[in-house]
């Protein structure tokens, strides 16, 4: 059995996968700031919820910059040395990986698929990762759209202030869910484009997987999106195949498993 965890900006996943893939159990609980206090209560949940001594790795996914198994910029998380690898590999002794979620749920959205493949997540922030025939493409691994600038309103805003699903909430005083005004999803589609354009002209995926709040109702908007974006792309480059993840918000989950898996037939 692998333990998967999906550390969130808002809340956290926990999972338990099979051998095969297969997502056993899982909850979730709302991802608190106090870094102490976070890492008992994480650790309350999985001894409650969890049989322990079943878990054959650990697999963790966070947001920002993960280097050599640890998480060393945490975007939105005001967390500092924090190497939740180490501690829980000293807590449970079994072997614990650690990746970008963004990257992961990447991952698990493109598996099988031949090509590159662009995935965005839209939720606190907006995060991103790029897989070419089942691999992280090694140039994208610290891939952080969301913190990239853009000028807007005459003054350049880092996109996620203005297109994350947190961002979109912020302005509309809606949930995503809640919009319906034509008007409302012309400006929504304004700021996704500020990245979408330049990240597709620069990375030219052959499809985009849409995740987070946002992303996954990209059928309330795909018609106005696909007819902006094509507008609004250089003539040479071919507009992508936007899909909405087929995981939903579990795709991070799904890659945790993807890459324990990795790992291991890595290490035989």
């Amino acid at each position: 059995m692998y333990l998967c965890i999906d550390v969130g900006g808002t809340k956290t996943i926990l999972a338990l996968v099979n051998a095969t893939g297969e997502i056993l159990h899982y909850l979730q609980f709302p991802t608190i700031q106090d870094q102490k206090k976070y890492y008992n209560i994480l650790l309350q949940q999985i001894r409650v919820n969890f049989c322990t001594s079943s878990f054959k790795a650990i697999s963790i996914a966070m947001p920002g910059i993960i280097k050599h198994n640890e998480a060393v910029w945490l975007g939105n998380l005001d967390w500092h040395d924090f190497n939740l690898s180490a501690m829980f590999k000293a807590e449970f002794g079994t072997p614990v990986f650690m990746d970008n979620d963004a990257n992961l749920a990447a991952l698990a959205e493109a598996h099988g698929l031949k090509g590159r493949s662009l995935y965005f997540t839209f939720s606190t922030g907006i995060g991103g990762g790029v897989i070419e025939n089942n691999k992280i493409v090694k140039r994208y691994a610290d891939f952080e759209p969301g913190h990239i600038q853009y000028v807007y309103d005459g003054k350049p805003q880092e996109w996620e202030d203005l297109a994350a699903a947190s961002a979109i909430k912020k302005k509309y005083h809606k949930l995503v869910e809640e919009i319906t005004d034509p008007a409302d999803w012309d400006g929504i589609i304004e700021r996704m484009l500020l990245g979408l354009v330049p990240l597709t002209t620069s990375i030219k995926p052959v499809r985009i997987f849409f995740g987070g709040p946002l992303g996954l109702h990209l059928n309330s908007y795909r018609t106005k999106l696909r007819k902006a974006f094509r507008a609004a792309l250089p003539s040479n480059i071919p507009l992508p195949r936007l899909i909405v993840a087929k995981y939903g918000s579990l795709s991070v989950i799904h890659g945790c498993y993807l890459n324990a898996k990795a790992h291991e037939k890595s290490h035989r």
